[in-house]
């Protein structure tokens, strides 16, 4: 993946990525309280560099250095970016504990299919001790209706460990804890420039591996970005 997202960092400016980001958390930014904001697991955060230029304290964990320094020279790289209001912290989550920080925001980006859904319980509980009355959480997920999902298969929860329903998500941010202001599901193709990175990534992965027989590479390309459906599951939640 290290490959990919060097060409994600190339090829998709800062301008790119905001104008192309479905971001529902700017329908409710006059509603935040006091406090800092955090995408856990941000990689290159669209949502982070969607408030480049807010007064409050960003904060940006994830476990790969590689992320950390596309994101930092991303913020770097704009004129009105006010880095000294930023921390990125290479962290394992959930193992290391997260900054002690009053939150306004937290973020989980595609993140939490990585977890098993019991996993996912125990994260929502470590989410509710650290935020107070009006703290938000978005929660972008893999639905069931994943284009990888296939429940016969023994391997299917190899790589992603849940699809979610929005019952699911309920489970993890459950509703003595919080109210869900925001659901939505989305299912797309992926668009033709993302389309195009996909496959000047593969070219790139199978150059890697000594893979240079291009009828190979032609059928490989053509299985992977065949049926791609994107599923997924957008929420927002308020701690009550």
């Amino acid at each position: 993946m290290k490959i990919y997202w060097k060409l994600y960092y190339t090829d998709f400016p800062v301008d790119k990525i905001l104008r192309q980001t479905h971001n529902p958390i700017r329908e409710y930014e006059d509603e935040l309280i006091e406090g800092a904001i955090i995408d856990i697991g941000c990689g290159q955060s669209s949502f982070l560099l969607d408030f480049i230029n807010t007064d409050r304290e960003i904060i940006a964990i994830d476990s790969e250095q590689i992320q950390l320094d596309f994101l930092r020279n991303r913020v770097k790289s704009q004129k009105n970016a006010k880095l000294e209001n930023w921390t990125f912290q290479r962290s394992n989550f959930p193992v290391d504990k997260l900054p002690e920080k009053e939150y306004s925001l937290i973020i989980f980006s595609n993140i939490l299919h990585f977890f098993t859904l019991d996993e996912c319980i125990e994260i929502g509980k470590i989410v509710t001790k650290m935020s107070k009355k009006g703290t938000m959480v978005y929660a972008g997920v893999h639905s069931h209706k994943f284009y990888a999902n296939d429940p016969k298969d023994p391997k299917n929860n190899d790589y992603f460990k849940h699809y979610f329903s929005i019952e699911d998500l309920e489970k993890v941010f459950p509703e003595n804890e919080f109210e869900r202001i925001y659901y939505a599901e989305i299912e797309k193709s992926d668009p033709q420039k993302e389309r195009d990175l996909t496959e000047k990534w593969i070219e790139k992965s199978l150059e890697a591996d000594g893979i240079i027989d291009p009828r190979r590479i032609e059928l490989i390309k053509k299985n992977y970005m065949t049926n791609k459906c994107q599923s997924d599951i957008i929420s927002i939640f308020r701690k009550k």
